[in-house]
């Protein structure tokens, strides 16, 4: 799971907080679909963590009868600034 880019916008007006989604994992591991279920605080924060998640992150799916289904998890990311 890669972390999203910080927004060059965010990090100039000082804006951090951590972004709670709801995630649906794919039989195969790909998200399939995200959404915020808590808000940062910052829009264009919840949205560069929804972007990511859906462009690029591959998670182990959830299994039944040993067989793997697609399922929803809740997935934090944190946007920290750091000096």
């Amino acid at each position: 799971m890669s972390q999203p880019e910080y927004p060059p916008s965010s990090r100039r007006a000082g804006e951090a907080g951590t972004v709670i989604l709801e995630v649906l994992v794919l039989e195969n591991g790909r998200v399939g679909d995200a959404r915020v279920k808590q808000s940062s605080g910052f829009p264009r924060l919840d949205e560069a963590a929804v972007r990511e998640v859906k462009r690029s992150w591959k998670l182990v799916p959830g299994t039944e009868n040993g067989k793997p289904v697609q399922m929803w998890g809740q997935f934090a990311v944190t946007f920290k600034l750091t000096d």
